[in-house]
């Protein structure tokens, strides 16, 4: 089996309301208001629009979308993408022509990296003249 076989599609002319649970890949070419949460990658295709929020490892987004993008690893904003809301991930790949009116929090969830960013400010603010 392809690991990023498109199992699950909702295809142009289609229109869905409420919450959509995924073991695997989804591709969204519909309208949809609610919320599509799976286990692998959302793709939203150009003729895709949601009203609502995406949670998955890997988010492609070409159509429009607005609400929020939670992915545990990568969202792709490609060049026909209108997004509005609020975007939560690790990587980050914006095109050149994509719409974007949000905010974006990449802030990594590992504690060790954390603890150490947390640490190197610290030692930069008793030590300000050693930076330069």
């Amino acid at each position: 089996m392809v690991k990023d076989a498109i199992m699950n599609v909702l295809h142009k002319g289609s229109t869905t309301e409420g919450t959509i649970q995924i073991n695997g890949t989804i591709r969204i070419d519909g309208k949809l208001k609610g919320r599509v949460e799976t286990t692998e990658k959302i793709v939203i295709g150009e003729t895709g629009v949601i009203d609502g929020d995406l949670k998955a490892k890997e988010v492609n987004l070409s159509g429009k979308c607005k609400g929020t993008i939670t992915a545990e690893n990568l969202v792709v904003l490609h060049s026909s993408a209108i997004f509005d809301g609020d975007i939560k991930c690790k990587k980050l790949v914006v095109e050149e022509g994509v719409i974007l009116d949000g905010n974006i929090n990449m802030k990594e969830k590992d504690k060790n990296a954390q603890e150490l960013q947390k640490k190197e400010r610290n030692q930069a603010h008793q030590y300000p003249d050693q930076l330069s």
